[in-house]
């Protein structure tokens, strides 16, 4: 080989690695033909600077030489460092989202749900090529942001059929969830379909809630807007059964009762029916009592008897609400934006919208074994109106001072009840009533009630407002001892849309196609022009 050739063998050896790293980066297999070209490029430089390592000597001691050597040495150190920084950036991210209806983040359900989770999720996705996948994918990716052993696949089923006979596919678009050897098909391909799977999945226990009917109460097979249909199948994704009960057909409340439900009915129970649902708080019961105004002024006077027992009042008003007016609502649609501290709304920082509701107070028993509390009341320009006969005959709605109650007014409370009693100072009880057999003290069973003065803000027409499922299904997920799924679930997306009018559309045309580009292209002359008037 001339001596004229070697002389340009130190380009060939840096274009034979890069060519090596770039067959390494693309396959991610480090093959023959990386391992040949990565192995041939480093011979060929060693044989490059062996035989002209003196012209080499010499051209490095020159003065430019020298400084350019300086900058290629900085060059490649602030490369290494800017090469840990994005490995260490990689490693520990940390996202921002910035939409408005946060399109990229996980609601507070699904973050717990994952917590939960203690081992390997695998999600598989039966896409086609012709299918678009980018929106599942994005859904994915978020989960595993937030649970590392969240692994998902994309598969096509015709070019895996024997997976797609292997699991059962029937159709394009299905996604199969695999935890624990469990599988879970995805009922609708968004988070919320994705996290009950993975409730089911975690195998939380299933519970069954049942709905008194016989008085007129919402029912939740009616698929009308003032049904129950909706909210039926979103206790179902919490894991729950939900059957419906007549009450006046029961010797006793079903033992595998979790949540019992009385939901808006139109005349007064039975004082049989109410026996029956004694017994039941007295076996540790829980039981939800939604209970709207009388259309005519009924007062229930059964159900408020029942439930004065037990320090809750339900006021014989009608909630007038001014607010709501300006919200495009009628006075008659109070908004609850005010929450006291307890289990079911700690964390709870959304409105509700109720429609037609009575107040709901609390007074002492003087039984020290019930505890009753305020969960919710109206604004500051509400008040409870006790004119009903006014009020009814079309009169309209009109404060009086001394006679209606002003805002804020309860609209949801909750009694908690003790079962069991206390020891008197100095009385002894037989010690197998106080202590488990390993001899640690045990905890004394309780029951609840929860009463709102509405039973419409979770119909078909309604349960989606603002925050009306969440709060109603986090007041059962605490009723039947599931305090742990208390949250915010997910939330359809919505798209947003930029809405200009025809001037506003002109603006930024002109703004972006022609002032922008002009003032780059002024600014590139202008420094062009005094360089030139300097040199």
């Amino acid at each position: 080989m001339s001596k004229k050739i070697e002389k340009y063998l130190y380009i060939v050896s840096p274009l034979l690695i890069l060519a090596g790293l770039f067959n390494y980066y693309i396959t991610d297999k480090f093959a023959s033909f990386s391992m040949i070209t990565i192995i041939a490029g480093a011979g060929i430089g060693t044989i490059f600077f062996v035989r002209f390592f003196d012209d080499v000597a010499r051209k490095i001691t020159k003065r430019k030489v020298k400084a350019g050597i300086n900058s290629f040495i900085i060059t490649i150190v602030v490369l290494g460092l800017v090469v840990i920084l994005y490995l260490v950036v990689m490693n520990h991210t940390k996202r921002f989202d910035l939409t408005m209806t946060k399109r990229f983040s996980l609601s507070d359900q699904t973050v717990k749900i994952l917590e939960k989770l203690e081992g390997p999720v695998k999600v598989y996705a039966f896409y086609s090529k012709q299918q678009d996948a980018s929106g599942i994918t994005e859904l994915f990716t978020e989960y595993r942001y937030h649970y590392k052993d969240f692994d998902f696949e994309i598969i096509d089923p015709d070019l895996n059929p024997g997976m797609v006979e292997d699991m059962g596919i029937e159709q394009y678009g299905e996604v199969v969830v695999s935890y624990e050897d469990r599988t879970e098909d995805l009922k609708s391909k968004n988070e919320e379909g994705l996290t009950n799977a993975l409730i089911k999945l975690l195998k939380i226990e299933i519970k069954k809630v049942y709905f008194i009917t016989g008085h007129g109460e919402h029912s939740i097979d009616d698929y009308s807007k003032d049904g129950y249909d909706k909210i039926r199948a979103a206790i179902k994704a919490e894991n729950y059964d939900i059957e419906e009960l007549l009450l006046l057909r029961e010797e006793k409340v079903p033992e595998d009762s979790a949540v019992l439900i009385s939901a808006g009915p139109k005349m007064d129970y039975e004082t049989h029916e109410l026996d029956l649902v004694e017994n039941y708080l007295q076996e540790g019961g829980r039981v939800i009592f939604l209970i709207d105004p009388g259309e005519k002024g009924e007062q229930f006077i059964n159900i408020a008897m029942f439930l004065e027992r037990y320090g809750l009042v339900l006021g014989n008003d009608v909630i007038i609400d001014q607010l709501s007016r300006v919200l495009s609502g009628d006075f008659f649609m109070p908004v609850i934006n005010s929450y006291t501290y307890n289990p079911i709304t700690k964390d709870f920082d959304l409105a509700t919208f109720l429609r037609f509701a009575r107040s709901v107070s609390t007074k002492d028993t003087g039984d020290t074994q019930i505890f009753s509390r305020i969960v919710a009341s109206t604004g500051e320009a509400s008040w409870a109106e006790k004119d009903l006969e006014s009020l009814f005959s079309g009169e309209g709605a009109q404060f009086n001072e001394g006679i209606d109650e002003k805002g804020p007014v309860g609209i949801m409370a909750y009694s908690r009840i003790t079962l069991g009693r206390q020891p008197d100072a100095g009385e002894e009880v037989a010690e197998e009533t106080q202590t488990e057999e390993d001899g640690e003290e045990k905890p004394l069973e309780e029951a609840f009630i929860f009463v709102a003065g509405d039973s419409d803000f979770i119909t078909n027409a309604m349960y989606q407002t603002q925050g009306n499922k969440d709060l109603f299904l986090n007041t059962v997920n605490y009723m039947s001892d599931r305090g742990d799924l208390i949250t915010i679930r997910p939330k359809q997306q919505d798209s947003v849309y930029l809405t200009m009018t025809a001037k506003q559309g002109r603006i930024a045309f002109f703004i972006s196609m022609i002032i922008i580009p002009l003032f780059v292209i002024f600014a590139g002359l202008y420094i062009n022009i005094q360089r030139r008037v300097k040199s």
